[in-house]
């Protein structure tokens, strides 16, 4: 008679540390802060963008919407935004990885004020990439000042083709396997972290970059459908989300792709169907 199988028996789950739980509340209420900002600081004009058709300059006419883009937006009420933003859509993204870096490096001495650390290098890496932001959103500007409705939504839609294109690209899947991995940080640069604040702050730039190269292509769509509109960017947040911390992210990034380049092609040949995206 064969001996019965052993049972394997599974460690307990590791218990958060009570400075993981003040980590993470206090990431929940910057990024719920950053929410609420958004909603009261967004006009009708920013709601709006090229790619759902509220690119019109000045009436409302052939069955497009009748808003306007802010054509009057300075670099630093952009780039203000564009922060208050990051923080509302990235920090939930990020804070998952943050605390299993944090917990993989519990044993090595590290401070209590590493997971900030890294969390703080993170967002210089968006802010710095709002910069970039910018010049693409003066482009749409003036895409909208010429008046032409159609052509205005044809370039938003060339827009979600390319991003489309580079959620297929072996680029993407590559930044997006560092983000995913905590463990990979740790092994390349646990010492680094631990070594002193500045480590651990350039450590959170380093992981930035690699999240800034997986995920530009949706804020770029992002900006072309409505910078400020809460539906698009809970939308792409909730993209951001399911490909960094759910099991099978790194799965939807190909279907996501197909159906942007889909849309995008469908947008090209029929224009005047983005009111049904607003």
């Amino acid at each position: 008679m064969r001996a019965p199988a052993r049972t394997r028996q599974r460690r307990p789950a590791a218990r958060p540390a009570p400075h993981e739980v003040v980590f993470v509340g206090v990431l929940v209420v910057i990024s719920a802060i950053a929410w609420l900002a958004v909603h009261h600081l967004a006009t009708p004009d920013m709601r709006a963008g090229i790619l759902t058709g509220g690119a019109r300059p000045g009436h409302a006419g052939d069955g497009m919407p009748g808003m306007r883009m802010d054509h009057s937006m300075s670099a630093g009420l952009f780039l203000g935004t564009w922060f208050v933003m990051m923080a509302a859509m990235m920090l939930p993204a990020a804070t998952p990885v943050i605390v299993r870096i944090d917990r993989l490096l519990r044993r090595r001495g590290r401070a209590r004020t590493t997971a900030y650390l890294l969390a703080a290098g993170y967002l210089v890496v968006w802010a710095a990439a709002g910069v970039a932001a910018y010049g693409l959103f003066t482009v749409f500007q003036s895409t909208v000042a010429a008046g032409d409705s159609p052509a205005a939504v044809r370039a938003g839609a060339v827009v979600l083709v390319f991003a489309g294109a580079y959620q297929l690209t072996p680029l993407k899947r590559a930044c997006l396997r560092q983000c995913r991995s905590p463990l990979a940080v740790v092994v390349r640069h646990g010492e680094r972290i631990t070594a002193s604040p500045s480590g651990a702050l350039l450590v959170g730039v380093h992981h930035g970059a690699f999240c800034l190269g997986c995920c530009w292509a949706l804020m770029a769509v992002l900006l072309a459908a409505g910078m400020m509109s809460l539906v698009w960017m809970g939308i792409i947040a909730a993209v951001v989300l399911v490909e960094k911390v759910w099991r099978y992210g790194e799965l939807v990034s190909r279907p996501l792709g197909a159906a942007m380049i889909g849309l995008g092609l469908v947008l090209v040949a029929a224009p005047g169907l983005a009111p049904a995206l607003t």
